[in-house]
């Protein structure tokens, strides 16, 4: 599925409140739009790190079409507080182009692999070991946002912009995102 229609959400200046924190709350509303509506969405970031370690003030909404689009955009404008958060741009198609990026969720591993067989414990876990350090190494160069799950947990949602190529046409997660093995390649705006 493309994702070529989009929207935008920059975040209104704010002193008292951190942009992340902003953007953590802006991308939440998101999040729970796309479920409210049932519409798959991807996020990207045109202001990726250029007002330092951050995302960047603009979350760029994208869905296969103009009625997600409008459909998240609507739940977004019924959602108390949005509009005190951000701004909203017009619903727009990408032109085409040869640029494609897709930003992923990075994660720690959490656990040792159920799928481990031909291992013994102590290896696995040692591994588990080892990789998380590596990711733990990773994340200290990527941008974050704190969420808050359906639950109530505050988590650290850790992303990465990777180049795509177009043909990537995975399904992103419930927060907009690639995963390691479903990358959304999307158009550089």
């Amino acid at each position: 599925m493309a994702y070529r229609t989009y929207f935008d959400l920059t975040l209104r200046p704010d002193p008292e409140i951190p942009a992340w924190d902003r953007m953590g709350a802006l991308w939440r509303d998101v999040h729970r739009a796309g479920a409210k509506s049932k519409v798959a969405f991807a996020v990207a970031f045109p202001g990726w790190m250029r007002e330092g370690f951050t995302l960047g003030p603009t979350l760029r909404v994208f869905t296969a079409g103009d009625s997600g689009a409008n459909a998240i955009y609507d739940a977004l404008e019924a959602t108390p507080g949005v509009a005190d958060i951000a701004l909203g741009s017009r619903v727009k198609t990408a032109a085409q182009t040869n640029l494609f990026e897709a930003y992923r969720m990075h994660r720690i591993p959490s656990g040792v692999s159920k799928m481990r067989r031909n291992i013994p414990l102590d290896v696995a876990q040692a591994l588990q070991q080892k990789a998380k350090v590596r990711c733990l190494a990773q994340q200290a160069n990527l941008p974050f946002v704190w969420v808050w799950s359906s639950s109530g947990h505050k988590f650290k949602l850790v992303v990465e912009r990777i180049a795509a190529d177009p043909d990537q046409q995975g399904n992103p997660n419930g927060y907009g995102l690639s995963r390691a093995t479903q990358t959304v390649a999307l158009p550089v705006v």
